[in-house]
């Protein structure tokens, strides 16, 4: 196999390959790229068996053939080459061995391996099939991933679910304290089933598309495809069922209360610096249209107190506890000028929405429980 290649192209192709090479591979052959050459296209893949990434490209081929390369070494290799000068680099591959040419007397080797060992990836033929915009995918995303568990023994909520619902594609991550939810148009969506993706697909497709693409997804009943431009993000799905999350998000309220975001995520800023460093609870209390914000941690005696106006309906005087990191999260997601808090009771799931049209998305956010009660 021989070819050449532009070395900023074949590094930023190396560099996104790579998410797929686990960190630590039981099985050493994931430890690689599998490079291919055929004609002028190059594919390059890695996989860890959850996820793989595959990549085609244009080059200057010579001879085809195919190799299995450790990843980190190519990639180190590529990256070292710092000089401004080198814009070429010419790649041969000799019984196995990988020979990096990017000048006259500049050379470098990696002892490769068969291609045959390598896994291949699964083919992801049949299935539902629907397209977004990368604006669309980065929108449902930004809202929702951050709520996606870690927590090893509820493996369904370690990712993101999606479904088609009456006319809109809609994803959801939660974690048991706090959920996001957003949705985007998809008329005729081919969806037939909701699916669990992990959140590290989503990520690598997001990073793939350059601009306002448009991102194929093949889902089958094991795997996801996301497509775009030659490159392909290949991710087993996480087995379900998904909870069903639309029992937790309550539809009737007893108390709202409107209040201008920015003012909120400043007094919360201020106030969460006196916090318990554990829990960083903060408290809201609602007297008419006055919510006093504060914060105490009676293991260093500090504690702290702000106030704002706000638009409260509701009868009497109320308090609700929060992770204030939680809280701030939220704020910075919701990306409006208001937002509406509904709430029924201090232990009761709080709703957090942006004010405003075609905004999409909603939180919630299950509260701490307040010392006194």
């Amino acid at each position: 196999m021989k070819f050449q290649i532009e070395k900023t192209k074949f590094l930023s192709t190396l560099n996104m390959v790579i998410g797929a090479v686990p960190n630590k591979a039981t099985i050493q052959v994931l430890n690689n790229f599998a490079i291919r050459l055929e004609g002028n296209s190059l594919e390059i893949s890695a996989t860890d068996l959850d996820l793989g990434i595959r990549v085609m490209l244009e080059v200057q081929g010579e001879s085809d053939g195919a190799v299995v390369v450790n990843a980190r070494k190519l990639l180190d290799l590529i990256k070292s080459l710092i000089d401004p000068k080198i814009a070429t680099i010419s790649i041969e591959v000799v019984d196995y061995l990988v020979t990096v040419r990017w000048s006259e007397r500049g050379k470098a080797s990696i002892t490769g391996f068969d291609v045959s060992d390598f896994p291949p990836l699964p083919d992801v033929a049949d299935g539902s099939v629907f397209e977004l915009g990368k604006s669309e995918l980065d929108f449902l995303a930004g809202k929702t991933l951050f709520a996606v568990s870690t927590d090893q023994t509820r493996m369904s909520l370690n990712g993101a679910y999606i479904e088609a619902k009456e006319g809109y594609l809609v994803m959801v991550a939660t974690d048991g304290h706090r959920l996001g939810k957003a949705f985007v148009n998809l008329e005729g969506s081919a969806l037939e089933k909701g699916v669990i993706i992990p959140p590290k697909a989503i990520q690598y497709a997001l990073k793939s598309v350059s601009g306002e693409s448009t991102i194929e997804i093949r889902v089958s009943d094991t795997y996801v495809l996301f497509a775009n431009e030659g490159v392909q993000i290949i991710s087993k799905l996480i087995e379900g069922p998904y909870p069903k999350y639309e029992a937790v998000i309550p539809t009737n309220f007893q108390r709202t209360v409107q209040v201008n975001r920015a003012d909120l995520f400043n007094k919360i800023t201020t106030v969460i610096s006196m916090a318990n460093a554990r829990t960083r609870m903060i408290r809201l209390q609602l007297d008419g249209n006055q919510m006093e914000l504060s914060a105490n941690d009676p293991n260093v005696g500090g504690d702290s107190t702000e106030a704002l106006s706000v638009m409260h309906e509701g009868d009497g005087v109320f308090s609700i506890g929060f992770n204030g990191l939680y809280l701030l999260e939220v704020l910075k997601l919701c990306q409006s000028d208001d937002v509406i808090l509904k709430m029924n009771g201090p232990v009761a799931a709080c709703v957090i929405e942006p004010v405003g049209s075609d905004m999409n998305s909603m939180f919630l956010l299950m509260p701490l429980r307040l010392v006194e009660d």
